[in-house]
């Protein structure tokens, strides 16, 4: 076992035997799902796309491989193998489907490739990426794939950009802005499940089908819906009926306390998610089976989250302990495994858990399972899951100082400002009672629960891109010069300092509009060729409209424009302004010039434009201006449009997303405030590695500043907290008290890696000493030795605070 003695963690030996099993386990490929939905693709040509759906995930749920551990008291998987991830066959095309869902795994991150031919990478590079036996790449490549050439959503999604002419044959990737052959970001209705089970959504389906009337508006649409979820409904409840049998069969080889729990489970799998659950136990196996199943539906991890799981387990735990029918030890015991199961998903989105924060009623929410669950996190060190805090006003002080204290053991800990969460959402149209009831989806976006098409993540407009097209009249050094933006002015024509804000918003807005459109063409195919019938069935609005969620029947539509790099763009301007307008140190056409020369022979002007030039995070108000008006205009141009498939608004999102601070940068020429071509750029909204000189309360005053635009979609401030300065209770106090100031300030998200710099690099050297050292990379958390070296480098370049 994973060295852990019982002073650093409480956890039973039982739970300690899964969490090595966890931490040890390789990263595996996994075909059942690619071969059970080709099965059911095949059967089905022709029938409408929601009953399509409904039986891929029906062949998939009846036949595919199933076991219970010896340890297992919570049961259902995703897969057959321990850190699995289900391929989405029908949604990507043929190479990038077997990439899904393996965006880190240090050896292999800095060389993905997505090509259009799996021989152009080769079978070796493939085994040795996947773990994959011959005889699954073989059934893979030959029997698999070819079925979905042309037909897969990445095929149907390009050619319907080549229609609309939206790119071309001879460029068919658009370089300004970027969108994943993907939806999901979703939380999943479990509350509706608890409150319903399957068997009731199967019913309130089949109820508002026989309303339905031929003539009704978009009647086979809806019909071809509701006829669905019943389908996919039922082969849920047949799903955990599976489990039920084996462990009934299990148990009758099985002897003493184990027999008892294989029984109680088998117990349990016939009740849950079928029917409402009615212990503590019966609801921690719905929350997780929903999980597993709305992921194993969509394919992929596909970021579905489950929400405020302390709201949803809470009453259960009450009433069993006051029952007498369950112990505080136990409680935290399920906690465990729970935290477990949901760390071998293996992209972060359905790891992030939201506790805390207020009652849709405006009440403080904040219960025991709360608590218990950040004591679970803590002496778990976390693994690969992130817990979202929500602090209000009415938040407990103890609240906030265990969350504080829980970082001493882990990285995974955000925290989340209520008040500014709450503000954003109601600027999207939310009740007030909803938007109080937000969770947090993907990596730290936000959305209310069980009720809307959070689709958070996916469509990019890069924001550092549209700086350098600014300065180059519509070029870049990813085109090799060639404009692939609009045309704004020559260096030369930029006079003023308006002029450079004015190129940069005209050269963003262009990148947004481009963003849009090619996401409405992709949620078409989306709607018309791959619904999610089971997982609309949970989300609020769906059943009751007849809507496919992808077809608009969430109650709350919304989508979002991605960007990344905030502090290299506010660096960027406020050096522009300073060194060309203020000290007239160089002319916009020189500076051009040397950014295009990567500043060769341009040392000096380089080392100042570092060392001098106004740097946002540092409580700048020059270049804290700077940053409020970026953002402003971000979420502007943001809202000036509206998804086609519903009408749902488009939200601003800043966040970096599996690394790609260091892919984006890689493309990207020398930047105005001294960065030089290749290297990564900001993550985030963070200020930019190294340039925050005057301590966190100054870092975080300036991230407030720029948070007073609706960046309703989520924000990802992240900073590295020397261990030292909370290891203490006066120390994690002082944090405390630190994030209290920062939200009264208006900050809307912080979230604090507490490693220091050397111990960073250690495991760098020594990963085999590190088997569950988790980092913040951007929005979620993950195990370091298993981050490219790229951007393990990123992580430990971070500016190191103390709180004081």
């Amino acid at each position: 076992m994973i060295a852990t003695t019982k002073s650093e963690a409480a956890y039973s030996e039982r739970v300690g035997r899964l969490r090595e099993n966890l931490l040890s386990s390789p990263f595996e490929a996994d075909i059942e799902r690619a071969r059970y939905y080709t099965r059911a693709y095949k059967r089905t040509e022709g029938v409408p796309p929601c009953m399509r759906a409904a039986k891929g995930l029906e062949e998939t749920l009846r036949h595919m491989s199933i076991k219970i551990d010896d340890d297992d008291l919570l049961v259902g998987a995703k897969s057959f193998k321990t850190v699995a991830a289900p391929i989405g066959i029908e949604r990507s095309s043929l190479s990038r489907a077997i990439f899904i869902g393996i965006p880190f795994h240090g050896k292999t991150t800095d060389d993905i490739r997505f090509v259009d031919d799996i021989e152009a990478v080769g079978p070796e590079w493939i085994r040795e990426l996947l773990n994959m036996p011959d005889e699954m790449l073989k059934e893979l490549t030959e029997e698999i794939l070819p079925y979905w050439i042309g037909k897969d959503a990445h095929s149907l999604m390009l050619d319907r950009w080549k229609r609309e002419g939206l790119v071309s044959e001879s460029s068919p990737s658009p370089r300004v802005a970027f969108v994943a052959d993907m939806q999901g970001h979703v939380t999943v209705g479990v509350k509706k499940v608890l409150d319903m089970g399957f068997n009731g959504i199967a019913r309130q389906a089949a109820q508002q089908l026989a309303r339905l009337k031929e003539g009704d508006a978009q009647y086979d649409q809806r019909k071809d819906f509701l006829e669905s979820v019943p389908v996919a409904a039922m082969a849920v409840c047949d799903h955990s009926e599976r489990y039920a049998r084996l462990a009934e069969e299990m148990a009758q080889e099985a002897d003493g306390r184990r027999k008892a729990e294989l029984l109680e489970i088998a117990d349990r799998c016939r009740r849950v998610p079928a029917e409402p659950p009615t212990t503590f136990m019966d609801a921690v196996q719905a929350v997780w089976m929903t999980q597993v199943v709305t992921a194993i539906s969509y394919g992929e991890d596909a970021i579905f989250a489950p929400g405020r799981v302390d709201q949803y387990l809470c009453p259960y735990y009450k009433r069993d302990t006051e029952a007498g029918r369950l112990t505080r030890e136990e409680t935290l015991e399920a906690l465990d495994e729970y935290f477990i199961k949901v760390s071998t998903f293996t992209v972060f989105g359905p790891n992030n858990i939201t506790i805390g924060g207020l009652g849709r009623n405006g009440e403080d929410a904040t219960n025991e399972i709360s608590y218990l669950m950040l004591e679970s996190y803590n002496r778990l060190k976390g693994l690969r899951n992130g817990l979202a805090v929500r602090i209000s006003e009415k938040s407990p002080r103890d609240f906030l100082l265990k969350a504080c204290e829980t970082h001493r053991n882990t990285a995974g800990v955000a925290f989340y400002n209520d008040a500014v969460v709450i503000r954003d959402l109601m600027k999207d149209g939310y009740a007030l009672e909803d938007a109080r009831d937000y969770a947090i989806v993907g990596c730290v976006e936000l959305t209310s629960t069980g009720n809307n098409n959070g689709y958070t993540s996916g469509s990019i407009a890069h924001f550092v891109l549209a700086l350098e097209m600014a300065l180059n009249e519509g070029c870049a050094l990813n085109s090799n010069w060639e404009r692939i933006g609009v045309r704004t002015p020559p260096a030369a024509a930029l006079k003023t300092f308006a002029d450079v804000k004015k190129a940069f918003a005209d050269q963003l807005a262009n990148s947004i509009d481009v963003m849009v459109k090619l996401t409405d063409a992709k949620d078409r195919v989306f709607a018309e060729s791959f619904p999610t019938p089971l997982l609309s069935s949970t989300i609020e609005g769906c059943v009751e409209s007849g809507r496919d969620i992808t077809r608009g029947g969430a109650r709350y539509n919304h989508a979002s424009v991605s960007c990344q790099g905030l502090g290299t763009v506010v660096n960027s301007l406020a050096a522009i302004r300073w060194a060309v307008f203020e000290k007239k140190l160089v002319t916009m056409e020189e500076l051009v010039k040397h950014l295009r020369n990567n500043f060769k022979s341009a040392e000096e002007l380089k080392q100042q434009l570092l060392r001098k030039a106004p740097k946002y995070g540092n409580d700048d108000p020059e270049a804290d201006e700077v940053a409020a008006w970026v953002t402003d205009t971000l979420d502007k141009e943001a809202r000036k449009h509206r998804r086609v498939i519903d009408g749902g608004t488009y939200r601003a999102l800043l966040i970096s997303a599996l690394g790609s601070q260091v892919s984006e940068g890689r493309v990207l020429g020398a930047t105005p405030d001294g960065r030089l071509q290749g290297r990564p750029v900001s993550n985030g909204m963070s200020p930019a590695n190294g340039t925050e000189l005057n301590g966190m309360t100054a870092a975080l005053h300036s991230t407030a500043t720029a948070s007073s635009a609706s960046l309703s979609s989520g924000t990802a401030v992240n900073m590295t907290l020397n261990p030292l300065s909370i290891k203490t209770d006066e120390g994690a106090g002082k944090l405390a008290s630190l994030l209290e100031a920062y939200f009264r300030l208006g900050g809307r998200q912080v979230q604090f890696n507490p490693m220091g710099r050397e111990t960073l690099k250690d495991a760098q050297k020594n990963p085999g000493e590190y088997p569950d050292l988790m980092v913040k990379v951007s929005g979620y958390s993950y195990r370091f030795i298993d981050l490219s070296r790229s951007l393990q480098n990123d992580i430990i370049e971070r500016t190191e605070f103390d709180v004081s």
